[in-house]
């Protein structure tokens, strides 16, 4: 109980503090509203699920082995994410658009392969709290389940938290630098990795 109870703290700070998927979210939700965002939070909890039981099951020890895979991925989910903040930083990024469309649960779940944070809490959970004995796979669908579980909340507050911030947007302008501040944090979160 108390490697469960550990697990849940450790999901819950490296999954509520900004991030990638946080940054998205947060855009999302103010862009299309918390109701039409929560198919990107469900994405992202089963995308960092399924990354779990794939680092369970011996990728963790594929990026130990070969660091160079690991920095490829690196390189990729940066361009990726600087590609987002130059959509994010668009004028038009928070505006409420007939065409465009929030991330779907798929795409949502996707994008985690991408993501440093995302391997970042997968190994850190697969390797620290994988319940005492049980075989690394059970054991990964025990952290996979609770991870899942716990992301949900913590990416449904970002989304909330997006959505009252498009509600309180009326200007232009405001509109414009928000979209900024939002394409800077996500900027920063490439800087991150990096550094």
């Amino acid at each position: 109980m108390g490697t469960l109870l550990a697990l849940v703290g450790f999901i819950v700070v490296i999954s509520v503090t900004p991030g990638p998927n946080t940054v998205l979210l947060w855009a999302s939700g103010a862009t299309f509203g918390f109701r039409a965002t929560l198919r990107h939070v469900l994405g992202t909890a089963l995308g960092i699920g399924s990354m779990a039981l794939v680092t369970a099951a011996g990728l963790g020890a594929l990026f130990t082995a070969l660091p160079k895979v690991g920095v490829a991925m690196k390189v990729a989910a940066s361009a990726y994410l600087l590609y987002l903040a130059y959509q994010v930083a668009g004028a038009r990024a928070l505006e409420r658009a007939e065409s465009a469309h929030p991330l779907g649960i798929v795409q949502a779940a996707a994008f985690q392969a991408i993501n440093p944070k995302g391997w970042i809490l997968a190994l850190g959970a697969v390797t620290t709290f994988l319940p005492p004995g049980l075989p690394p796979l059970a054991g990964g669908l025990v952290v996979a389940a609770v991870m899942a579980a716990v992301v949900i909340p913590t990416q449904a507050l970002w989304a909330g938290a997006g959505g009252t911030l498009g509600r309180l947007l009326t200007g232009e302008r405001t509109r414009q630098l928000v979209s900024l501040g939002l394409a800077t944090l996500l900027v920063a979160t490439v800087i991150d990795v990096w550094v």
